[in-house]
């Protein structure tokens, strides 16, 4: 995803955070590990695969309440990491970046307004740029293609004072891996479930 069509998922998912301003609005720098749990690429007769390890995930969630039980937010994040390479003997690690930028509803389970246990639930986007990414699709060999992603988690958020909040979050951003190689019959199409845990600092802006 290059930055120009980054800033206009930004700004849409933005403007439904602002679409009703009356609301107080709740400001979140937040960070964490984002976790694969799959290959992103294997070969099918199992002889080669390539592999994002953890990245580090830093972040901003903006949102607002709009009910006592659900609160609706647009969340940006950038990751940065490894990723391997395995095949033919060899094994080559590389610097990877993450974007991802979601829209989630926060549904409220249980608890009040000093600590409470939510429902997350919602979609968004995930790309990924790395250095064997770009040269193969300057030969022409593939590419890699950001995926439309869902996401469903549960977050927990506790009162420090009237306008700070402590919050951890625990989502599943679930996707498509997004790279296409030419030769696309020996490799296999695989769903990625990346597991992101963030620790956040909510402000509360009246």
């Amino acid at each position: 995803m290059t930055r120009r069509r980054i800033g206009m998922v930004a700004a849409l998912l933005l403007s439904a955070v602002f679409a009703r301003p009356t609301l107080a609005l709740e400001a979140t720098p937040f960070a964490g590990p984002m976790i694969p749990t799959k290959a992103l690429v294997l070969l099918t007769n199992g002889g080669a695969f390539i592999r994002m390890q953890s990245h580090t995930v830093y972040g901003f969630a903006l949102g607002s309440e709009l009910s006592p039980r659900l609160g609706l937010e647009a969340v940006l994040g950038v990751g940065t990491g490894k990723l391997e390479l395995v095949g033919g003997g060899e094994n080559l690690i590389m610097g990877s970046t993450m974007y991802m930028a979601d829209v989630r509803a926060n549904v409220r389970l249980a608890g009040s307004d000093g600590a409470r246990l939510g429902l997350l639930l919602g979609g968004g986007y995930t790309d990924v740029e790395t250095g064997i990414f770009d040269l193969a699709d300057e030969t022409d060999a593939g590419t890699f293609q950001g995926r439309l992603t869902g996401v469903a988690g549960l977050g927990m958020r506790g009162r420090l004072s009237d306008r700070l909040h402590a919050r951890v979050e625990v989502v599943d951003r679930i996707h498509l891996q997004g790279a296409k190689l030419e030769d696309t019959t020996a490799f296999a199409e695989k769903t990625q479930n990346d597991i992101v845990a963030t620790l956040g600092l909510m402000i509360v802006i009246h």
